[in-house]
């Protein structure tokens, strides 16, 4: 798998809204830590999110890193929860990288 995606400090609350660079549409964070695409051309992203406001069209999801993030807009709700699943992502992310430097890609 190529990995574009760094393990995050803190990834941002779903619902947040942003800007990438090279770009002026707001994006609404939907999800995090996920992979896209099969076999040798999976990728992990650091997040998945719709088109603002328009909302998710055609089953479509914006995939892009934290790295690419030009401006926040809003900072979604958080919680203790929403902490638990941050250390939650950032454990999977790292055991993916992982199993990647040791040739296993399941």
């Amino acid at each position: 798998m190529s990995e574009e995606a760094g393990v995050v400090e803190r990834y941002l609350p779903l619902g947040s809204i942003v800007v990438v660079n090279g770009n002026v549409k707001k994006l609404m964070i939907t999800a995090r830590g996920i992979v896209s695409g099969q076999g040798e051309g999976r990728k992990l992203f650091d997040y998945g999110a719709a088109l603002y406001p328009e909302g998710v069209l055609d089953d479509k999801m914006i995939f892009f890193n934290h790295k690419d993030i030009y401006r926040i807009v809003f900072e979604g709700y958080t919680d203790a929860d929403d902490d638990i699943m941050n250390d939650n992502i950032k454990k999977w992310v790292k055991s993916v990288k992982e199993r990647e430097k040791n040739g296993n890609e399941s």
